[in-house]
């Protein structure tokens, strides 16, 4: 595996059975070689000439078991807020919605939830669209004001997926799909004047 990678036990079981395989990464652990992250969770670290060791990223763990059980997530609540650009604030407890198993991982000082969701919730695939969705739920509809709206406007502009936005909104609450198109029709009388 290049450095960097995310493992796991169940990685390695055509390799031998449990046990042995959880003994081979615990002497892989007492050397060096890996990093155990958490339980059953392995990292082969990437090294830094300046930095050192280089960790991976909480989200990129959630990705990495997201992948090994083929399930979907989307980042909810203050952690939408912070990938929209719409809090500055890196929260230590990352929230996602999936339709896998429903759990809590620690790795480190920061905590993954994992909340179980009806698929309704993860029916839009594009990544902004979701999280434009989770971070206005986040916020609360009475909390929107002129300051969210123009952030999302430069954020949707920036991104240059208007169009993409306009056709996966409609999952959405109807007040974040009606603040969302308001949003999207006001860019595109802009680029029409």
């Amino acid at each position: 595996m290049p450095s960097g990678s995310i493992f796991f036990i169940s990685d390695f079981m055509e390799i031998g059975n449990d046990i042995t395989v959880r003994q081979a990464l615990q002497r892989l652990t007492k050397k060096s070689l890996i990093i155990r992250l958490s339980q059953g969770i392995y990292y082969k670290p990437k090294q830094r000439s300046l930095l050192g060791v280089v960790y991976p990223t909480a989200e990129q763990i959630a990705r990495a078991i997201a992948k090994r059980d083929k399930a979907r997530i989307i980042p909810t609540g203050s952690y939408a807020l912070f990938k929209l650009g719409l809090s500055t604030q890196i929260p230590m407890n990352l929230v996602f919605l999936t339709d896998g198993s429903a759990r809590k991982i620690i790795v480190g000082k920061q905590k993954i939830t994992f909340k179980k969701t009806s698929p309704r919730n993860l029916a839009t695939t594009h990544k902004l669209t979701n999280l434009i969705i989770q971070g206005l739920k986040e916020l609360g509809e009475n909390n929107i004001d002129i300051n969210v709206k123009q952030r999302l406007t430069e954020i949707i502009k920036r991104s240059k997926e208007t169009e993409e936005v306009a056709n996966n909104i409609n999952s959405a609450a109807v007040w974040i799909k009606k603040i969302a198109l308001q949003i999207i029709k006001e860019i595109e009388d802009e680029q029409l004047a």
